[in-house]
């Protein structure tokens, strides 16, 4: 089997951007400790020493914007422009605002939503996971993602969905290769009974050299061979009204797609990067 790609600690560092201290975990070593203390559900079985490398609740406005970028955004194939003000912090965690765009004047970007990216994390390979409630709308995507960073990426580009989540039910999950060449692996699951406006969800993505695992609820969902996705990553939240999503009503003033917390975790016997030692 081919080795696991390894970084030093200089040059992971000079990649990361010191991306474990901005997460706020060495300032306060005793809340990291806490947050350590168990392993998300689905770490619980698998190999290796696993240590949390990156956490945020969203209850820190001045550390948010050390660690998040707010994205302003055209919208691609949306419907939607991404403000930065759209993006707030509270008591309750980070909400992405969805609303009416005054400015647009053609009809093809009627409506506005939220986008941030982490400014200097990086991670290859490891588990992601964030609990989020998604907006009460109809034709809104809700999504919690990782692109491959452009200084490392090489001739690969490419994208992993930890979750597309559309109402009332559908989660979606997705690898994408865009670059040298097309590739994609993907999955709908309708979790039965279940709305996902109603309450908050855990999603998750374990990601490995050889594999992709993703979680709904520590439920496994979907499992499929990595085959293109080998360099270092950033995260990111952002929601869109978006025709792939579905029929919108017309009218998503007051909506928000709400995240309560990420946590990162990375598996020391894979690659030999600075990590933050839970014990």
């Amino acid at each position: 089997m081919t080795q696991p790609l390894r970084f030093s600690r200089r040059s992971f560092l000079g990649l990361a951007g010191f991306g474990i201290a901005s997460a706020g975990l060495l300032a306060r070593p005793g809340l990291a400790r806490a947050l350590c203390s168990d392993l998300p559900a689905p770490l619980k079985g698998a190999d290796g020493k696993w240590q949390l490398s990156f956490n945020d609740d969203f209850t820190d406005n001045a550390g948010f914007d050390q660690r998040w970028l707010r994205v302003n955004d055209s919208g691609g194939e949306t419907k939607s422009v991404r403000l930065p003000g759209n993006v707030a912090i509270s008591g309750g965690g980070l909400s992405l605002k969805l609303g009416r765009n005054t400015r647009d004047t053609n009809g093809k970007r009627p409506f506005t939503g939220g986008y941030v990216r982490t400014r200097d994390f990086r991670q290859c390979y490891g588990y992601f996971e964030c609990e989020m409630q998604i907006a009460n709308e109809p034709g809104v995507n809700n999504a919690f993602w990782l692109t491959s960073a452009r200084e490392t990426e090489g001739d690969t580009r490419f994208e992993l969905d930890v979750i597309e989540a559309k109402y009332p039910n559908v989660v979606q999950v997705t690898a994408r290769r865009w670059l040298p060449d097309r590739e994609v692996f993907s999955k709908t699951y309708r979790p039965r009974r279940t709305r996902l406006a109603d309450a908050y969800h855990r999603y998750g993505m374990l990601w490995s050299q050889d594999q992709f695992q993703f979680f709904f609820d520590d439920k496994k969902i979907y499992e499929v061979a990595n085959t293109f996705a080998h360099t270092p990553a950033q995260l990111l939240f952002s929601n869109a009204v978006a025709s792939f999503a579905g029929k919108d009503d017309g009218d998503v003033n007051g909506a928000a797609t709400s995240i309560r917390n990420i946590r990162v975790f990375q598996n020391t016997e894979w690659q030999n990067v600075p990590i933050w030692r839970c014990s």
